[in-house]
This record gives C-alpha cells, structure tokens and sequence, in this order.
C-alpha cells in the first residue's frame, strides 16, 4: 500500500515526442522513470477535449454520467451555451472520495475545479478561474498563502497573439512552471496529505499555436519539455520510498491543418435556417462576402496587445467576437430555429439535434430524430476536404453508443473524429467561417486520442503498460491507497501494472454512493460576469474561436 500519491498533470503531453528527447538526453527526468517505473499511453474521452477528459479523471466517469462532453454546456430555454464548471459535474470526484475515508488532499491547477469544493486540505484552481471570482481558493483564505509564495501566481498561462513576440511569450511560461514548481515543493513541505496533484497547461497552449515550429531552432516547444522535465526532478526530491508517483496528460497532440465549420456545412446543406428578416439578410451578404469573424482575427491578433493595455478588450479574439461588431456577423440569434434541425456546440466534432422536448424550439419527434441523424452521418462520410479530395471524417458516432449514464439525454446525437485528427470540426463559435473548410489560421497543432501515463512507487512494476484509459485513474489511486472503490466508477483498476504479492493481498471492495452518503458539496461563487470572463479564457487559450 501507498502512503501518499503525487500526480503531475502535463496537459496536452505527447508520448511520440517525449520518447525522442530521451533518445536524445534532453529529458533526463523522464528517462528514469521510464527506466525505474511503468509507462504507457493513456487513451482519453471521445472526442479528446481537456474539459471532458478532465471530469473523466476526476470522476472515474464517462461524460453520459459526469455530464461535462466538452467545454461548454448548452443552455436549457436558449440556443446560446455557458462554460462548464466544477457545479456541472454531476458526480463524486476522487478528492471527496478520499475525504470521505480520512485522506487528506491538495490540488494545484487542475481544470474543472473552479469553483473549488470544500475539502479536507486545498484546492486552487486552474483554467477559467476568474480575476473577478469571489472564491479563488479552498479555504477562501488559502489564495493569500499562495501569493506569499508566489506573488504574480496565474490560474493558467497567458494566451497567445501574434502581437507577442514569440521568445517572450515561451520564456514567461518557462517562469511560470518554475513558480508552480516552488509552489508545489512549499505546499508538500507545509500540509499533511495523502493525495496531491499539481497541474501544468503550458505544453498545451504552446503545441497548439507553436507546432509548426517542432523541429525549428530555438526549439521552443522542447523547452517547456525540459521546464517540465526539471520541475518532475526537484518536485520528487521531496517524495519518500512509500510514496507512489503518477504523472499523465489529458490527451496527446499533433499537427492541425484544416478546420472543418460544422454549423457553416449544416447551412449548407440546408439543416439550419436562417430568418428572413433585414438584419439578417445584411448580415447574409456580408457572410457570403467572406467577412467573417475568421477574417478579422489575424488583424486583431497584432493590434491586440494595445488595446488590451488600453483596456479595451481581454483576448484577441474579442476583436472578431467583440460586441460591437456583432451585427456585422451571422449568429444564432439569426438563426430560424423552428426550421433548423441540427447545430454544434462544440470543438472537435459534435452535432446537436434540435429536438422536441428537450430544446428551446425543437421540431424533431423521435421518428424523425433518426431518420434525420442517419442522413446527416452519411453525408459526414461522403463529405471530402477541397483541399485534398479525401474524406475528412474517420469514425462517426451516435451519442448512446459512446456515452452511458443519466446525462446521455443531454449529449450530442452526433460524434465525429475527423481522419488522423489534423483537422478540427470547429462549431462552439457558430459561423466563424463562410467556407466548409479552411486552412487553420491561429493554430498549427491540435489534440490526439493518446495521452501519457507514468507510475512509480513500492507498488508498481517496471514495464509498459496497456489499455489504459483517463477514467482507469480514480479508482487506480483508491485501489494503492487500499481505499473502497465506487462501484458507479467505469475506470478499472490497472492492476496489471502492480507487483503479484500487492494484488494478492490487496481486495477490491465496491461500495454505492448511497453506502457513504457522498455529495459534492460545492457552492456557487461564480457571478455572472464570472461566465463572461470564462467564456473569453476559452477564447484566448484556442478552445473557443
């Protein structure tokens, strides 16, 4: 049995690329545990998007029962969506788990934790934490420690512009992974725990804006790889032989290419409808145009970084989502909703029927709703990219075949992966474009099916490890830390990675939520210009365009 568990969160880490910069003596950190450990790939949700994946780690859950299927939840009386948060996930997670059996917790950084539950131990949050949040901290107060030890601490990086220059841009968030890293080894140092996790998202942001740049000197994507690598080395100091190690991504990376406009293609193909009315017909010859919001992004990209001195706007891309402009561009308020039957809310590929009773104005009963979905995943097959002539979609999915659980009535009716994922099926900004598809103008590098997953500890055997999946962690830390395992958990136990003479003596006991009477316990700190700033965090870290 494990005394304590540590877990290093690298978000968006890619195994292809770790692999190589070992060979090549650049990860040193990595090796060793890759020599003295288990490694392997960690397969992630489908699709492979941080917030879903997350709530599956935290959860040991598949979205139909967490109900997080990707960044964004859709409204329930309006065709609009808000970002997910801690108060949308819909079951136990691991921390008030392990509370409820006397173990003691403290997370850094993780996503999907804002507003911060109330635990035994601590919890700041990570990505779309708020400036203006009323809690930034679990205890409230535990925030003023935190900036005694690191006084610029940021929830999560600073997004990237063109009107950044790129050495500076790299070199902050190398900074930043260096504070966390002090943050993580004074928090071990100052609090009893018996989990800990501390999470790092500057390996996503910067393979997202940045990969075009992989084999190009200065390098800069392997240097925060090496900031990584140095943070695992000096946060392992403080780590005894009873202590397990894990460190896992979310999923892993690659290079985009193309995006795919979903709602621009259910236009086309005459599933959405527009109003006829004037502004929206103005609107129409503007789109048909090609002045979109997609246009005016690279502009605002270079003129953002003054304006945003000047305090006129928060994220680049407020440029082409700002307002202002906002009757310049088609949106869903231009949309006729009693004569659409399909939309997206999301990044990635997913596609929402606009069903009777269960949206604002649906016009889809039962029969109709599968009727409708077969004709649309056929012509998904048959849609091929202008740009190569081949196919873009590899596998399509409905929804219940992914996803199980009480909130499955609430996932898209559609899932698609495009073919080798170096194109995104864009839709969690409506009409970005007036094309089908266009060639990616702000990001060069996008999410994979595979993450990583490494393990060190008394309890674990060197090799490699197989079949493993983000939900198999919950009840993996449960199961070392010889704790009951909820038996609404769809993760298993990756007893295979463990010595024989510990599965042997170690059972695995299933107990109900009801057995423990566990809650989340959370409370709603978000305001509602809370949501807005979260909404523009999405943006300008590239989950929102």
């Amino acid at each position: 049995m494990s005394d304590r568990i540590l877990t290093i969160g690298i978000d968006g880490a890619e195994m292809s690329l770790i692999k190589k910069w070992i060979k090549q003596g650049e990860l040193p950190n990595f090796k060793k545990l890759m020599d003295n450990g288990a490694h392997g790939l960690l397969r992630s949700t489908i699709p492979p998007i941080t917030g879903a994946a997350w709530s599956s780690f935290q959860t040991g859950t598949n979205p139909g029962k967490h109900g997080a299927f990707n960044w964004f939840k859709r409204s329930e009386k309006e065709y609009s969506a808000q970002p997910v948060t801690a108060l949308d996930i819909k079951e136990p997670t691991l921390w008030s788990l392990l509370n409820k059996f006397g173990k003691k917790v403290g997370l850094i950084g993780l996503p999907v934790t804002t507003p911060p539950e109330r635990v035994d131990g601590f919890i700041i949050p990570g990505l779309l934490t708020t400036k203006n949040a009323r809690v930034q901290s679990y205890p409230k107060e535990f925030i003023n420690r935190v900036k005694e030890i690191v006084p610029d601490f940021k929830f999560s990086p600073k997004e990237w512009t063109r009107g950044y220059k790129v050495n500076s841009w790299v070199d902050e968030m190398i900074s930043d992974i260096e504070k966390k890293t002090k943050l993580t080894k004074q928090l071990i140092i100052e609090n009893d725990w018996q989990f800990f996790m501390v999470h790092f998202m500057e390996t996503d942001q910067i393979q997202h804006y940045l990969w075009h740049l992989l084999d190009q000197k200065p390098y800069y994507i392997l240097k925060i790889y090496k900031a990584i690598d140095r943070a695992i080395g000096r946060i392992k100091e403080y780590l005894d032989q009873d202590d397990t190690l894990i460190i896992m991504s979310d999923h892993g990376f690659g290079e985009l290419k193309y995006n795919f406009h979903i709602d621009t293609w259910l236009l086309d193909q005459g599933y959405i409808k527009l109003k006829n009315n004037l502004n929206t017909v103005f609107k129409k010859i503007f789109f048909k145009l090609g002045l979109t919001k997609e246009t005016l992004l690279p502009i605002g990209e270079y003129i953002y970084p003054s304006l945003r001195k000047l305090g006129l706007v928060e994220t680049a891309v407020d440029l082409a989502s700002n307002p202002l402009l906002e009757w310049l561009f088609i949106s869903s308020k231009n949309v006729n909703w009693k004569k659409s039957v399909a939309y997206s809310h999301s990044e990635i590929g997913h596609i929402y029927l606009n069903k009777k009773g269960r949206d604002p104005e649906g016009v889809l009963s039962l029969n109709q709703v599968e009727k409708t979905r077969e004709e649309i995943i056929d012509k998904l097959k048959q849609f091929k990219n202008p740009f190569t002539g081949e196919e873009i979609i590899d596998k399509v999915y409905k929804g219940e075949d992914i996803y199980q659980g009480k909130m499955t009535p609430y996932a898209p009716e559609i899932v698609f992966i495009p073919k080798d994922m170096s194109t995104l099926g864009k839709g969690a900004y409506q009409f970005l474009s007036h094309k089908n598809v266009s060639k990616t103008k702000n990001q060069t590098g996008h999410h994979r099916m595979n993450g990583i997953l490494f393990m060190e500890g008394p309890e674990i055997k060197k090799g490699i490890i197989n079949g493993a999946h983000i939900m198999d962690l919950a009840p993996t830390v449960m199961y070392l830390l010889d704790l009951p395992l909820l038996n609404s958990m769809d993760g298993k136990v990756l007893t295979g990675i463990m010595k024989e003479e510990f599965v042997n003596k170690t059972d695995q006991v299933f107990i109900s939520k009801e057995d423990i009477n566990i809650d989340k316990r959370l409370k709603d700190s978000i305001l509602d210009h809370g949501l807005k700033e979260q909404k523009k965090r999405l943006k300008g870290l590239g989950y929102v365009s």
